[in-house]
């Protein structure tokens, strides 16, 4: 299964079942039919509430690369940083909290470009990765393409991280970061109620097991 956030909607990507989950609009998908994630796009945007669609095919990967191959796709790293007290690493870029991310240039891993983020946005040094964890996925339209055409996949590749905590953090003002901060994770509740829904999910599922 695959969840895709596209503002406060989303899509879940799985194979046909017999029971849809709650409160989705569950649809089967023709593979043939390509056009169908551009008419789910609009309704989306047409509309004033959140929706949550279930897309199925007893073919879930055919399915998954049809629906990625639908839009102009973004590979990008980030870290989930702990320190010695377990506390964690977080921006706030455009008032909004956040972890450090970005895309991955050519040529590099997305170990080495999520580390190399982190590094530019919050300029720390010493990151560990600890291990890989679960890619989260949201759409967007790119300012810098030319609509209808501007549709944007982001897959995230997110690793666990550690780093020594005696040091000076420094937001990279120039990506409109303005405030790092470690978070225990008893203060979450501050971030959890001002950050993005496909982060908050990510943070929710993730911090228990780490």
């Amino acid at each position: 299964m695959y969840k895709v956030f596209f503002n406060d909607s989303t899509f879940q990507i799985g194979v046909e079942s017999k029971k849809s989950s709650k409160n989705n609009i569950t649809q089967t998908v023709d593979l043939e039919n390509h056009g169908f994630v551009r008419d789910l796009i609009t309704e989306i945007e047409k509309g004033s509430k959140a929706i949550h669609f279930l897309l199925q095919n007893n073919k879930m990967e055919l399915l998954w690369e049809c629906f990625k191959r639908q839009f102009v796709q973004i590979p990008a790293a980030g870290g989930l940083v702990k320190n010695s007290d377990r506390s964690l690493l977080f921006i706030k870029r455009l008032g909004v909290w956040d972890l450090p991310k970005g895309k991955i240039d050519k040529g590099e891993t997305p170990e080495i470009a999520a580390i190399r983020e982190v590094e530019e946005e919050c300029a720390v040094k010493g990151l560990k990765i600890i291990r890989q964890l679960d890619s989260t996925f949201h759409i967007y339209r790119s300012p810098f393409l030319k609509f209808p055409d501007n549709l944007v996949l982001k897959e995230t590749k997110w690793f666990l991280m550690s780093c020594d905590d005696d040091q000076t953090l420094v937001p990279q003002s120039d990506e409109n970061i303005e405030e790092v901060r470690w978070f225990a994770v008893n203060e979450l509740d501050t971030v959890m109620e001002n950050t993005y829904l496909s982060l908050r999910e990510f943070l929710s599922k993730t911090i228990p097991l780490i």
